[in-house]
């Protein structure tokens, strides 16, 4: 009999499960891989747990997320299990339940959708760990939202709308007992004594019980049994942290009151500045721009830091810049900004250009700027990768196991190498760079790192040979099977644009920024700039992968606002109603926002609205492509009517000019005049 309780289909909430053993992963009637999750978080008070299952239900290959794909054309269906067992052990699996009933309505079914994979800590035993669930909010740059810690505070202990929390049931009955302000990954505000939600359009307001009051309990870096132990996914609004350690956190908290951060005409008195330790890079002042009343050393700290960060985020563009001189390359300076953050947002960025207008050195200069390479030396952390046209699939590049020889050979790149060396040194930031990309098809021999680049840091892993192998390679401690792309290793490809290349298929163009560099004119005049007595030595220039992710400005990070969605939306609608095949996924609008955050705050250089403009450009209108009997409402006639993309920026003027992005459309409009298609 159907329990009334419980709708069909996904849920609006998440569960966090985990694979007990290998017992648990079975072959299905049809053939697929199936492995069943045992839950780490409790079931919402709305649903009546009477009739679940005990497991949830997790087809492996319908979950591209988890970074691995069963191989369905084995005969061996033992070999199977041992090799998904061997990667989905020891993992944290964050899921949308979706529950089905059989014909009958006797029977129901619980199977595991949109799964995220994130690390188990060494020597956990997830038969102990319980999880749970706890809304996190953090700065929104929108209309009738907090946008600062005081205006969260002030909001939630007034029982005013906080915002929308994602994945959450909006049933009065499922209020979390706490909440989350976020400043950054490390820095947070703990508050409990929930005991009541209220759902509305804006989103949820929270209450305490009846005579008592909500309290608080900060978390910084040294709060690492919370720190270590907290499960997030990008994107998502809910943190799910141990109930040991959330209940370790509520003892701690206490009642407190909103503090404002303002500014004022009155500076920081004497008293207060001696407060201020800087020891980074020999500052030995620091200018604090920002006046505040009511400070605290966590205040101060979060101040002089983001001023700090903002400093060196000038003094390394302004690096690059100079080596680019010195090398004698010309390129536009928002040309550079924008391959620095594009870089720094993670992914795959693509320079795209004439033969010859020095895309390869381009690199370089990044990589001696950044400390990794010099220009007299080679360097092992800059990996140079001539594209071959026969390459056909990931062995040319990585490399193969001889059954015959018994020994594993990897490709003459030296990338499997670049990659062995980079996953022992994870301080170390290293440059793999993909020459003349385009000269074979990239979803074919890159195949592999074009599904893990999507993945968090601590699960990018790419496949040399059947881990089965390993006991008959000779080779098999040198080269395993399997080897750790981390977060510190930064992937460049160049091409060139003529009838000798391949197109981008839509899955690189996801994956990736396509960034084409404008020529500077010839008759400017240039002048290499002359190398300095007082320049930065290489020891003293050389960054660390931790350096290099922490020029980003954290605490003044500005996601997409609720207009620059809306604008997405409208240019995702009009794609979408030509060709199903065409428009913006949320993969797309995460990298947007991700570049965004990233973007340096530097006087003269990339605005916001530029920078938005060129996302557009390198991130979207790349997939614009097609007949004019398709694509000519969206496109326009060339001197003629305006296209409906047109219309959309002209709707659109307070977010940006959309220069670089008219441009493109122009050029599209005069291609399906000439050959009546656009590529």
């Amino acid at each position: 009999m159907m329990v009334a309780t419980i709708n069909e289909g996904k849920q609006d909430f998440k569960m966090v499960g985990y694979l007990a053993s290998r017992d648990d992963l079975i072959i299905t009637a049809k053939g697929s891989l199936l492995a069943r999750l045992y839950p780490s978080t409790d079931w919402p008070e709305s649903i009546d747990i009477t009739n679940i299952p005990h497991q949830m239900s997790m087809i492996i290959n319908n979950n591209y997320h988890i970074g691995f794909t069963d191989d369905e054309s084995s005969s061996d269906p033992e070999q199977r299990k041992d090799i998904a067992f061997d990667y989905l052990k020891n993992k944290w699996f964050v899921t949308t339940p979706s529950f089905n009933y059989s014909d009958a309505g006797d029977r129901l079914f619980l199977n595991a959708f949109d799964v995220e994979v994130l690390p188990q800590n060494p020597g956990t035993e997830p038969s102990q760990v319980w999880f749970t669930r706890i809304p996190q909010f953090s700065v929104v740059d929108e209309y009738n939202r907090p946008n600062n810690q005081y205006e969260f505070e002030d909001a939630l202990l007034k029982g005013k709308v906080l915002g929308d929390v994602v994945p959450w049931p909006a049933d009065a009955s499922e209020a979390p007992r706490s909440v989350i302000w976020k400043n950054s990954d490390v820095e947070m505000s703990f508050y409990v004594g929930i005991e009541k939600q209220e759902k509305t359009t804006r989103g949820f307001a929270y209450f305490p019980k009846n005579g008592e009051k909500i309290r608080r309990v900060g978390i910084t870096v040294g709060d690492t049994d919370w720190l270590s132990n907290l499960l997030t996914l990008r994107g998502e609004d809910v943190m799910y942290v141990p109930q040991d350690i959330v209940q370790r956190y509520e003892k701690r908290a206490s009642e407190f009151h909103p503090q404002r951060v303002t500014n004022t005409e009155t500076n920081i008195t004497d008293k207060q500045s001696e407060n201020i330790t800087i020891s980074e890079d020999n500052v030995e002042e620091a200018k604090i721009g920002k006046q505040v009343t009511k400070l605290d050393d966590t205040i101060i700290k979060s101040t002089v830091k983001a001023d700090l960060n903002n400093s060196k985020q000038s003094r390394f563009i302004q690096r690059f810049i100079q080596q680019t001189d010195r090398m004698g390359l010309h390129y536009n300076v928002k040309d550079l900004i924008n391959f620095h953050t594009a870089m720094e947002s993670n992914g795959l960025v693509i320079l795209s250009g004439l033969s010859g207008t020095g895309k390869s050195k381009l690199v370089s200069a990044y990589a001696i700027a950044l400390g990794i390479a010099d220009q007299k030396t080679l360097s092992a952390r800059l990996c140079f990768v001539p594209v071959r046209p026969f390459w056909a699939d990931d062995s040319d590049l990585l490399g193969y196991a001889d059954t015959v020889n018994s020994v594993y050979r990897p490709g003459d790149s030296r990338l499997v190498e670049t990659l062995l060396a980079a996953d022992k040194d994870p301080n170390n930031l290293y440059i793999v760079v993909f020459d003349e990309m385009n000269l074979a098809r990239v979803e074919h021999y890159f195949s592999q790192f074009l599904s893990v680049l999507e993945l968090s840091s601590d699960s990018r892993y790419v496949q040399l040979y059947n881990p089965q192998l390993s006991n008959r390679l000779y080779n098999q401690e040198t080269y395993p099977s399997r080897i750790k792309v981390g977060r510190n290793v930064l992937f460049v490809g160049t091409v060139n644009t003529d009838e000798s290349t391949f197109q981008f298929s839509d899955k690189v163009l996801d994956r990736s920024n396509v960034i084409s560099l404008h020529i500077v004119p010839f008759n400017q005049n240039f002048k290499n700039a002359p190398a300095s007595e007082n320049e930065d030595s290489m020891d003293t220039m050389k960054m660390s992968a931790e350096d290099y992710f922490n020029l980003v400005d954290k605490n003044n990070a500005k996601p997409l606002t609720s207009e620059e969605k809306s604008l997405l939306w409208d240019i995702h609608s009009a794609l979408n109603s030509k060709d199903r095949n065409l428009g913006i996924g949320w993969r797309i609008v995460q990298q947007i926002e991700s570049f965004l955050i990233s973007l340096p705050d530097i006087e003269n250089g990339v605005s916001r609205g530029e920078a938005f403009d060129l996302q557009l450009v390198q991130r979207v209108l790349t997939k614009v492509r097609g007949s004019g009997e398709l694509l000519r409402d969206l496109i326009g006639i060339e001197n003629g009517d305006d296209g409906i993309l047109v219309k959309i920026f002209d709707n659109n003027k307070t977010i940006s000019k959309f220069t670089e992005s008219r441009q493109i459309v122009q050029q599209k409009a005069r291609e399906l005049k000439l050959y009546g298609f656009t590529m």
